[in-house]
């Protein structure tokens, strides 16, 4: 699904909360920008309105929402809308909630305002932070925007008449499949990211327009889903030089969106790695597939001899310094280009460049053309989708597989 595909559109009611909003989104790769007025004109992948109403009486602040959104909506048509509220339901949340819902003729929201990381979880409906109802905390006595009910329910009652309906992340998506005939609100429990995690998935399975309505902690939530989606085209690197790889690497050539990158072997000694990144980003910036390899046919594998005999190292120390520039040269072209997916083919290759990006771990998530797990990173900096592949695995169409698998994706 590529990023102009996946539009995320948020409404927050001021200025930080906004930004809270769009950093996680930011941080997996959209372009995010907040807009203070309604006459924004940019190029935001994921677009942050803020209406800073959050201290405005309720009328002025429903006001607000529906100018925001008549204004934007025709030239942002977003895959994604989030109602982004305080944690602890501070704010106009019933005015603004139906405001958002009427403009966008939407008639069920998932109202999930907990934020875990900062102590705030919704527990049967209550919302609590650090362990007590909110209305217990000093967010009782805010000197603007007082909360009065730890109930979720009943706060959104007092300036709306929209129907609520309190739910579990197990019961959400029997709860998104029944039939509406009058706006409901869907509130629900959750203690855990994992449960936020479940929640934007199960709504990403709902074949209506659903409103997802919460924290800062439902926006990371999204943030997470959206990086697990390819965003953009496909970055692979073909470090093997099996004949089954080669053969892989030849039936590319069918494929319309596909270009190849050749990188010779003896650049391992003193090859310009900014160079051959710059030619990476080439392809990617035009949309295109890339498929960056080291010459893998069979005069190049005769070579590897000579080329450690001018060199004076054995074929375990050559591998050693080909995947070291290989993992330099990914790196580069990665941080200049960002694409959508990235693909690894052999061990060797897959575990240098997994250490160039700062990778201390992998979190396997599937699998593509049955011999190609797909996951992300772990503590690198970069999140977006890895796909391994063993070198001498697979037929000579499971590279073809993996690069049809990206685009069915990015056009989801």
């Amino acid at each position: 699904m590529g990023s102009g595909d996946n539009k995320v559109l948020v409404l927050a009611d001021d200025f930080t909360g906004a930004n809270d909003a769009g950093v996680s989104l930011a941080e997996m790769g959209m372009r995010a920008e907040v807009a203070f007025t309604a006459s924004y004109q940019g190029e935001a992948q994921a677009l942050i309105l803020n209406s800073d109403s959050r201290a405005q009486p309720a009328a002025e602040a429903a006001r607000r929402i529906t100018h925001l959104l008549q204004a934007v909506l025709p030239r942002f048509q977003p895959r994604w809308t989030v109602k982004k509220i305080d944690s602890t339901l501070r704010g106009n949340l019933g005015a603004e909630l139906e405001a958002t819902m009427r403009a966008l003729n939407c008639a069920v929201a998932v109202l999930a305002p907990a934020f875990p990381a900062a102590g705030r979880v919704t527990r049967r409906g209550q919302c609590y932070v650090h362990g007590l109802p909110v209305n217990e905390t000093e967010f009782a006595t805010d000197p603007k925007t007082p909360v009065g009910s730890a109930d979720i329910a009943t706060v959104v009652a007092q300036q709306s008449d929209l129907l609520c309906h309190g739910t579990t992340v197990s019961e959400l998506a029997a709860e998104l499949g029944k039939a509406v005939e009058t706006p409901r609100v869907l509130i629900v429990d959750a203690e855990e990211n994992q449960q936020l995690d479940a929640i934007i998935a199960r709504v990403a399975m709902c074949e209506q327009r659903v409103l997802l309505v919460g924290s800062a902690g439902l926006c990371d939530a999204l943030a997470r889903r959206l990086a697990a989606m390819p965003h953009g085209p496909l970055l692979a690197m073909v470090g093997s030089m099996s004949e089954i790889a080669q053969q892989q690497v030849v039936r590319l050539n069918e494929h319309p969106r596909v270009r190849r990158v050749d990188i010779d072997v003896a650049m391992a000694f003193g090859g310009d790695a900014a160079l051959d990144a710059r030619r990476i980003v080439a392809v990617l910036s035009e949309n295109h597939h890339c498929v960056v390899t080291t010459r893998p046919d069979s005069a190049a594998r005769k070579g590897v001899e000579a080329l450690c005999r001018r060199h004076g190292v054995d074929r375990t120390a050559l591998g050693e310094r080909i995947c070291a520039y290989l993992a330099r040269v990914s790196a580069l072209a990665i941080a200049q280009s960002q694409p959508g997916a990235l693909y690894l083919s052999g061990g060797d290759v897959a575990i240098a460049v997994a250490q160039a990006l700062g990778a201390s771990g992998f979190h396997i998530t599937g699998r593509v053309a049955q011999c190609v797990p797909f996951g992300n990173f772990l503590g690198s900096s970069w999140q977006r989708p890895v796909m391994t592949k063993a070198g001498g695995f697979g037929t000579e169409t499971t590279l073809l597989e993996v690069v049809n698998f990206i685009e069915e994706k990015m056009s989801d």
